[in-house]
């Protein structure tokens, strides 16, 4: 079976389902997720490995008082800006090659991982603001103005208040000690485009304050999500010899028929709608899938057979289970009209 792949388009990028933004990302219980400005956050359950295992590229050192926030960006110039560790081993430049590119649903992103650190008393820490530059050169100490959101004078390919002010809200209690990581961040690979530098500022702490050590960035693993948080749909373009709208197993299938997920719902395949093409027995199959009641699929035939007609409804949006795979999601053709 081939792999689903993608029309090419402007930005690289598409929109899997209708994502209304929401104003908060609650990562709070074990395995929730949620997309911000077409960006994939994931709590993550990791398996300690003791403080500075994850070989962070950011540490923002965390505040005494719970009416502080702390923020701060990655670089090797010195003297900092902001709340960052003056470590080389902690606060450093990145290059935009050390991030790892994962597949989402036939969509490339760039995969960060954060780990948070909190008062079991008060567990819970807000991300209130992140934002992902891009640049030909490396960051220079001092050069991000709070006032424009600029780094250097540069926008930022990624912002989480794009449109809103948004946030994510995490609690550490979900995982145990310092360094295993909390979450999992994904930003669209086609944003990392124009540069060989990855600048990421961050700012924590202004709906739920920091109140214990610190918070750190480092790049993920490259292992995608996590399986058990995927689905996948697969089904078949098929001859309906009795017109039953059910593929019996005599039936044959259509070869090189395309199928899509209709992203936009207007009937058509768009630049960047993730699409597969049959095999020789009219099978197909969409990997990847994120699962959850917010994400929605809705699977199209692009090139039906010529002069058949189809026999078989279309099927209403899909909404997968973690771990779920959706098959039998058939299309039948007959040469003629269906059956009434």
């Amino acid at each position: 079976m081939r792999e689903p792949t993608t029309q090419p388009s402007a930005l690289g990028v598409e929109h899997l389902e209708d994502r209304l933004t929401p104003a908060v990302v609650d990562l709070t219980t074990h395995g929730s997720s949620g997309w911000v400005n077409d960006a994939f956050f994931q709590q993550f359950d990791a398996r300690p490995t003791g403080t500075g295992k994850i070989d962070s590229f950011l540490r923002v050192q965390g505040a005494s008082s719970k009416s502080v926030a702390q923020q701060g960006f990655n670089t090797s110039s010195r003297p900092l800006q902001f709340d960052e560790n003056k470590s080389p081993n902690f606060t450093r430049d990145l290059l935009a090659s050390n991030v790892p590119v994962v597949n989402i649903g036939g969509v490339n992103y760039r995969e960060f991982l954060l780990d948070v650190n909190q008062k079991s008393s008060q567990p819970y820490l807000s991300l209130d603001s992140l934002k992902v530059f891009v640049t030909d050169a490396a960051t220079k100490a001092a050069g991000f103005d709070v006032t424009t959101g600029t780094l250097g004078g540069a926008d930022p390919a990624f912002d989480l208040d794009a449109g809103g002010d948004n946030w994510v809200k995490m609690d550490y209690r979900l995982n145990t000690g310092s360094g295993s990581g909390d979450a999992l961040v994904y930003i669209p690979d086609a944003l990392f485009a124009g540069g060989d530098y990855v600048t990421v500022y961050s700012k924590f702490g202004e709906h739920f304050a920091s109140n214990a050590g610190f918070q750190e960035w480092a790049v993920g693993k490259g292992v995608s999500v996590n399986s058990a948080q995927l689905g996948a749909i697969a089904g078949s373009v098929y001859f309906d010899a009795n017109q039953s709208g059910l593929r019996d197993a005599d039936e044959t299938g259509f070869q090189d028929v395309t199928l899509y997920l209709d992203a936009n719902n207007n009937g058509q395949l768009d630049d960047g709608e993730v699409y597969d093409i049959t095999d020789a027995g009219g099978y197909y199959k969409f990997e990847q899938l994120m699962a959850g009641a917010g994400t929605g699929y809705t699977v199209r035939v692009f090139n039906p057979p010529t002069e058949y007609t189809q026999t078989t409804p279309n099927p209403d949006t899909i909404f997968l289970n973690p771990g779920e795979l959706r098959d039998h999601v058939d299309f039948g053709f007959y040469r003629g009209a269906p059956p009434s």
